[in-house]
C-alpha cells in the first residue's frame, strides 16, 4: 500500500464511485459524498479517491461535475454541496405564458397520440418543463475542460455517462478513458459501449427523465435518461475494471406492508397522474440498482467458495470459458451499498405542503406546480421527489445521507483501506 496526494493506493485495487438516478433526490448523493470525504477522511488520516466515476440520470452530472475535481475531491464535494443548497424551483424550471402552452400542448400529444409538431432533427425534443435553467446550470456549472484535464493527466481512469438511445431502446455508456480504450464490454448488443470525449449533451441527454424533460439529440439521434433501460447499472463500474465500489442507491430498501395506512392511501390515488408518473419513476430510476447488487453479491459468495474448495487459482481457471462466453472474466468485488434509511416521497410531501403556502415564483410557475402535484397522497410524492429542486428539500435529503453514511462507516471504511 502507498500514500499517493491525498489517497491511498492499493496494488490491484481500482475504486469506482457509482451513482444513480433521481433528479432532485440526487442530493442525498451529495450527502453520502461529503461524510465520505469529511468525517471519514478524519478518520482514515486520507481523502478517499475513484479511479472510476460512473452514473446515469442526476448520477451523470454529479459523476461529471466530481470527476472535474478529480485532482481536489473535498474541493469537488463542498462545491456540490453549494449547488444543492442554493437550488429553487423556479431557478431550475421556466413557465410563462408560451411554457403553459407548450405544457399543455405536450401533455396532449402524450395523451392523445399525436405530438406536437417541431423543426427537424431539433436539439430537444419534446418534454412537459422547459428546463432550459437546469441545462444552463449543468453547462455553466461543471467546469468540462478542468474535467478533460483531469483524465488526460490521468487524475483519474475513466469516466462513464449512461444514456437510453430511444430509436433502439439500447443502452448507451459514453466512455472517456486516460488510456483511450475501453475494455472488452458486453455480448449483449443492447448495452453497448462508445469511445467519447463526454460533454454537456451526453449529460443533459442521461439526465432527461421521459416525458418530463425533453430529449437530447448526440449525432444522428436522442437520447434520454440513462436509467430507463439499464438493466445492470453496476455494468459499467466493472467493465472499466473496477474491484472496489461505493454505490449510492436513492430508494428506501424496505416496502410498506398492506395493511399500512399510506398503502390504503395509494390504492385511493391510484387513478392520479401525478401518482402514476411517480410510481413509475421508482420502477425505472431505483429498483434495477437493489436487484443487480443483490446479484453482485451472490456471485461474489459463489466465486469466494470457489477459492475456499478448489484453491486460489479458481479464478484462473475458469475465467477463460467464462470470458469465451460474455466478453469478460469474473473478479472478486467489495462494495458499499448507501441507500436512505427513510422514505424519500415523505420528505419530499412535507416541502410540497411547505411550497404550496409559499408559491415558487410566477403565477404560471404556481399553477404547473399544483398540477403535478395534485392528487398525490397527503403524506407522500414519489413524483415531487424527483422534480423538486429546492435548497430546503435537498438540505433534509443531504442531512439523511450524512447519516445513513454515519450508520454505515466500517463498512465504508473498509472500502478505502482492505
Amino acid at each position: 500500500m502507498s500514500r499517493t496526494g491525498s489517497g491511498v493506493k492499493r496494488h490491484g485495487a481500482r475504486t469506482a464511485l457509482v451513482l444513480s438516478g433521481g433528479g432532485a433526490r440526487g442530493a442525498y448523493e451529495a450527502g453520502v459524498l461529503d461524510y465520505v470525504t469529511g468525517p471519514l477522511a478524519r478518520r482514515l488520516g486520507f481523502t478517499p479517491k475513484f479511479d472510476v466515476y460512473t452514473g446515469s440520470s442526476v448520477g451523470a452530472v454529479h459523476a461529471c461535475y466530481l470527476a472535474a475535481h478529480a485532482d481536489a475531491v473535498s474541493e469537488g464535494t463542498a462545491g456540490l454541496l453549494d449547488i444543492w443548497h442554493q437550488m429553487a424551483f423556479s431557478r431550475v424550471y421556466h413557465f410563462g405564458i408560451v411554457d403553459a402552452w407548450n405544457f399543455a400542448r405536450t401533455a396532449l400529444g402524450f395523451v392523445s397520440g399525436h405530438p406536437r409538431p417541431m423543426r427537424k432533427h431539433p436539439k430537444r425534443m419534446h418534454g412537459l418543463l422547459n428546463t432550459r435553467p437546469l441545462e444552463d446550470l449543468v453547462i455553466r456549472t461543471i467546469p468540462w475542460k478542468r474535467l478533460w484535464r483531469n483524465i488526460r493527466e490521468g487524475k483519474l481512469e475513466s469516466l462513464c455517462v449512461s444514456t437510453t438511445e430511444i430509436a433502439t431502446g439500447r443502452t448507451v455508456n459514453f466512455v472517456q478513458s486516460h488510456d483511450g480504450t475501453i475494455p472488452s464490454w458486453t455480448r449483449d448488443e443492447s448495452n453497448v459501449a462508445i469511445l467519447t470525449r463526454v460533454g454537456p449533451a451526453h449529460t443533459l441527454a442521461s439526465a432527461a427523465i421521459p416525458m418530463l424533460f425533453p430529449a437530447v439529440r448526440i449525432g444522428a439521434t436522442y437520447h434520454v435518461d440513462g436509467a430507463l433501460r439499464q438493466a445492470t447499472p453496476l455494468t459499467p463500474a466493472l467493465r472499466l475494471g473496477a474491484n472496489r465500489l461505493l454505490i449510492i442507491g436513492l430508494r428506501r430498501p424496505e416496502f410498506e406492508r398492506i395493511t399500512d395506512p399510506l398503502a390504503a392511501e395509494r390504492v385511493q390515488k391510484f387513478r392520479t397522474f401525478g401518482f402514476l408518473i411517480g410510481k413509475v419513476l421508482n420502477a425505472m430510476l431505483s429498483d434495477r440498482l437493489e436487484a443487480d447488487v443483490a446479484h453482485m453479491r451472490v456471485l461474489n459468495r459463489l466465486l469466494m467458495a470457489g477459492i475456499e474448495t478448489y484453491g486460489d487459482d479458481h479464478l484462473d481457471r475458469i475465467n477463460p470459458f467464462v470470458e469465451e462466453e460474455r466478453g469478460h472474466g469474473f473478479q472478486l468485488v467489495k462494495d458499499a451499498f448507501i441507500r436512505p434509511s427513510e422514505n424519500i416521497g415523505t420528505i419530499a410531501a412535507t416541502h410540497v405542503r411547505r411550497l404550496r403556502r409559499q408559491p415558487p415564483g410566477s403565477v404560471m410557475g404556481d399553477l404547473a406546480f399544483r398540477y403535478m402535484t395534485r392528487g398525490d397522497p397527503e403524506s407522500e410524492t414519489d413524483l415531487m421527489s424527483y422534480l423538486l429542486f429546492d435548497d430546503k428539500y435537498a438540505g433534509d435529503l443531504i442531512e439523511l445521507g450524512r447519516q445513513d453514511a454515519r450508520r454505515d462507516e466500517d463498512a465504508l471504511a473498509a472500502l478505502f483501506v482492505e
